[in-house]
């Protein structure tokens, strides 16, 4: 049903850390304006279509749906700064809610 999240905890919980948590970092480590989040949910997707998952027995997602070995020889570490959590800040969802 529409506008019934609570029926779909599962999926709310992954837009969650997909918006949230992932998207927010990747634009505000690279100061890029919000127009870019489209992409950036594109490159999580990717990213996390390659980690291992319980749900398919620790082994990778896209390997279980397509049948085909997956390398990740192309994919590269990068640094990270670390975001203290800024409490009950208001605003629109996109908007920074931790500081360096």
């Amino acid at each position: 049903m529409s506008y019934t999240p609570q029926e779909n905890g599962v999926v709310e919980r992954k837009n969650i850390t997909i918006m949230d948590n992932m998207v927010r970092s990747m634009l505000k480590e690279k100061d890029f304006p919000n127009e870019y989040w489209a992409k950036d949910v594109h490159c999580v997707g990717y990213v996390l279509n390659r980690c291992p998952a319980k749900s398919v027995m620790n082994r990778v997602s896209e390997e279980s749906w397509s049948g085909i070995k997956q390398f990740l020889t192309h994919m590269r570490v990068f640094s990270c700064v670390a975001y203290a959590h800024i409490l009950d800040q208001m605003g629109k969802k996109l908007n920074n809610k931790g500081e360096k």
